[in-house]
């Protein structure tokens, strides 16, 4: 995803990659650093709450990746290495500093692709990596609806017009913390699916689904999972782009829905803002957030952008105030 540019954001795995410096024919190196300070307020009936941070809010306000990529015929093998600093308020409380993030090979013939190995899941219209957001923070974090990485193999259809894709893995709702799924395959197995169109020009369609059968993550005992994922991203123009979300989560334990609506609007070649509103209706727990943000964003040049963001957090008892800088340098 380019930051900064009307269009960037296009769902978990359809963005386009940061530049790469090419070290031969057949080997890319790619990467990025986030570096972040931000400040989060809490006006709660519990207490208020002041918190500062300067590189150590973890995902996705600070991380570092550095990605191989080695292609030989139809056959494309990618690894990372991914480093974000543990933080008690890191949302998904990946539980280590640094490990592989990807590690995948896939085969290509035509249309179809097959890939085998650990990847990211194909949920979610915002981006897991920081360098392919268009903003700082994420609209939803209240249910968990949008899973991450597992291990597995997947198949893939492709085309101008339309793609589809199904994959089975170890798990989708993760293990030992958001890089990874449980890495056990005996307890049962995770699946996902979707299809896109995109045969109207500027207008794409995205749906998927996820399903989780595993009877325990990391020797606690878990019902199923349950994901449903609807969005749509349409460019008005050269300067501005709308999008809409809506996704349904069965947990298990707690079920519910969360949803955003994203404008970006380009002022300029090198300055975009991003006015988005993130809705989150936790059923179980009779919890409803509404979080508005506002996130403008300079290009300075393909390497490097600063961007910063300001977001408002209405949930039940408690009023959030986020406001925060970024600064961004892809390779």
């Amino acid at each position: 995803m380019a930051l900064g540019t009307v269009g960037a954001m296009a769902g978990t795995e359809t963005v386009a990659a940061p530049p790469s410096a090419p070290a031969t024919d057949w080997l890319k190196v790619s990467g990025y650093a986030a570096v972040s300070y931000t400040n989060t307020e809490v006006d709660s009936d519990l207490g208020d709450f002041d918190n500062d941070t300067m590189f150590d809010a973890g995902t996705p306000f600070d991380a570092v990746k550095l990605g191989l990529e080695a292609t030989q015929g139809p056959f494309t093998a990618y690894a990372s290495l991914f480093f974000s600093p543990v933080a008690n308020n890191d949302a998904f409380g990946s539980g280590n500093d640094a490990g592989i993030l990807d590690a995948y090979v896939t085969y290509k013939t035509g249309d179809f692709s097959i890939t085998g190995g650990k990847y990211l899941s194909w949920l979610g219209y915002e981006a897991f990596d920081a360098v392919n957001m268009a903003q700082m923070s994420y609209a939803n974090s209240l249910l968990g609806a949008i899973p991450a990485y597992h291990t597995g193999i997947k198949f893939e259809y492709t085309t101008d017009v339309i793609g589809a894709g199904f994959n089975v893995s170890d798990s989708i709702r993760g293990g030992d913390g958001f890089w990874s799924g449980d890495e056990d395959y005996g307890n049962g197995l995770g699946y996902e699916a979707y299809v896109v169109y995109k045969g109207i020009e500027k207008l794409t369609l995205w749906g998927g689904v996820a399903f989780d059968t595993s009877d325990d993550i990391e020797g606690a005992p878990v019902d199923d999972f349950v994901t449903y994922d609807v969005w749509a991203s349409y460019a008005l123009s050269d300067k501005m782009t709308v999008a809409a979300e809506l996704a349904y989560c069965d947990t298990g334990a707690v079920f519910g829905t969360q949803g955003l609506a994203f404008l970006q609007y380009a002022f300029t070649e090198k300055f975009s803002t991003v006015f988005r509103f993130g809705y989150d209706d936790v059923e179980v727990a009779d919890v409803t957030g509404y979080k508005y943000t506002v996130g403008p964003s300079y290009a300075f040049n393909d390497h490097f952008t600063l961007r910063g963001e300001v977001s408002y957090t209405d949930v039940e008892d408690a009023d959030i105030l986020f406001t925060g800088v970024q600064a961004l340098v892809k390779f």
